[in-house]
This record gives structure tokens, sequence and C-alpha cells, in this order.
């Protein structure tokens, strides 16, 4: 049923229960499996160049770690994983990568690292939801 799943992986609760999900239906479904991180978080004022180049490297590190903490759960199940690192706004990355890769699901957390942003402007999966081209399935953690 699904052949390529795409699952969005910021190692916070949501995204490791939506992780969680990714890998056991890859296993179901033979899936090919891709995990992206999305780096969004650059300055929303006029810094200098250095400022930028900074931030990214410092988003880049940790989406590197997150993919890293991904691949090695995938490992553990036997289960080939492509990594990707992608910049810009959350949902719409994450939207892109799914029809990019072609997917049949993307797979997202229900919370992450958007914090209360998320209560007032929407949340990144209720967005990325919105426009998908394929089917979409949101991981709860279990909590709240």
């Amino acid at each position: 049923m699904f052949q390529r799943i795409v699952v969005g992986y910021d190692d916070s609760p949501g995204a490791r229960a939506a992780l969680e999900m990714a890998l056991e239906l890859a296993v179901v479904h033979h899936s090919a499996l891709v995990v992206v991180a999305v780096e969004e978080h650059l300055p929303h004022y006029g810094p200098v160049v250095g400022e930028i180049a900074d931030e990214r490297s410092i988003g880049e590190l940790a989406c590197r770690r997150w993919l890293g903490t991904a691949a090695e759960a995938a490992e553990r199940r036997g289960i080939e994983v492509q990594a990707e690192i992608r910049a810009g706004q959350a949902a719409r990355e994450l939207a892109t990568s799914a029809a990019d890769h072609a997917a049949d699901l993307l797979i997202l957390g229900r919370s992450g690292h958007s914090g209360i942003w998320g209560r007032f402007i929407g949340s990144t999966a209720e967005k990325a939801a919105r426009h998908a081209e394929c089917s979409v399935l949101v991981a709860h953690d279990g909590q709240g």
C-alpha cells in the first residue's frame, strides 16, 4: 500500500512517535523510507553575513544529529533510510519533500519544536497536511 514514506523528524516527542510509526509501516509494507529534517530558524532581522552563516551552521548540526538518531533507530530494525536536510518553512518543505520523492504517505508528529506558535497560527503538521499531495498521518506522542 505504501511504497514510499516520508517522515519529518526533529527529535521531539511527536517526531519520535512519527518515526516509530514510519518504521513499523516500512517493515509491514516493505516501503522506502525518507527521513527529513528542516532547518528553519534563521535570523528574522537584518543580521550581518557572519551571523547568518553561524545560524545555518548551528541548525545544520542539529539536523544532522537528529537524522543520525533516526538512522540508528532504522538500522536497529534493518531498515535503510534516505536522510535529507531542507532549509525553509517546515510545513512547506515537508510537503514539497513528499512530492519530490513521490511519497504515498507523509508522517509527522503532532508536536515538535515549534512550541507555542503552533497554537496561534496552526501547527506544522496541520499546515503540511493541507498542502501535501499524498496521505498524511499525524502521530501523537501520548502526552496531552
